[in-house]
């Protein structure tokens, strides 16, 4: 008899999470593309999501461990490769100016606090004599605690769909995020897609990518390191 690792409830739990996981990169998506306003949906999807991870989380801990694991796994080692991530992006716009800026904080940070209320209203600040202000703490802090919660939820939603994987599956999920940021509208209207109006054309794309699969790496390493369970097409498979 095989032992069925994965019950209807605990299928119909991930899929719950990759929803919620997913509220946070949909953010920046949704806003620029003016579906919703960036304060609307700050208020009643990004805040929210949070706190269905964290029932999710409590509620796979008392009831679901196996589910449980896998989420707090990819939680954890998604906010360290996120700083694997960023100790390439960092350089990349402070040092070596491939990029425009610290684009990555500062502009969710803009939108958060409802500094910028678009993306049209964000150029115009960047353009304005006067965009080079000093930017509140509050920017600084409520854009770094997004960018770190979205590289926690892409990290979460992987080890929920691959499990320990082989490492080098992490590289493949860190090139598909590369190749999703270069096509993001909020990108396409600021500097092109892939940023090919920014410098020489290929400089954004190509710390981007290095970064993304920095990022990648580190997931697919510690991943295969501490999930103890293999990808859902896997377990499945051994169910049938």
């Amino acid at each position: 008899m095989k032992t069925v690792l994965f019950d209807k409830k605990e299928t119909g739990l991930i899929i719950i999470s990759i929803i919620a996981l997913g509220a946070s990169v949909n953010y920046l998506i949704a806003g620029s593309l003016n579906i919703i306003s960036f304060d609307s949906y700050r208020n009643f999807i990004l805040l929210p999501s949070v706190v269905v991870v964290v029932v999710l989380v409590r509620y796979g801990i008392s009831k679901k461990r196996l589910f449980a694991g896998r989420l707090l796994s990819g939680l954890w080692i998604g906010t360290l490769a996120t700083l694997a991530l960023e100790a390439i992006r960092i350089p990349g716009y402070l040092v070596f100016h491939w990029l425009p800026g610290d684009d990555m904080i500062m502009m969710p940070g803009m939108f958060l606090t409802q500094m910028a209320l678009s993306i049209m209203d964000l150029m115009e600040m960047m353009m304005h004599p006067e965009g080079n202000m000093p930017i509140p703490p509050s920017v600084i802090v409520s854009g770094a605690l997004y960018h770190f919660w979205n590289g926690a939820t892409m990290g979460a939603m992987y080890t929920l769909v691959m499990g320990k994987g082989r490492w080098y599956y992490g590289l493949a999920w860190g090139f598909i995020i590369n190749i999703g940021m270069m096509l993001a509208p909020w990108l396409i209207m600021m500097k092109g897609p892939f940023g090919i109006q920014y410098m020489d054309g290929y400089n954004i794309f190509v710390i981007a990518l290095i970064a993304h699969l920095a990022y990648g790496a580190v997931l697919g390493v510690l991943s295969q390191k501490f999930v103890k369970h293999d990808s859902l097409l896997k377990l499945a498979r051994s169910d049938l």
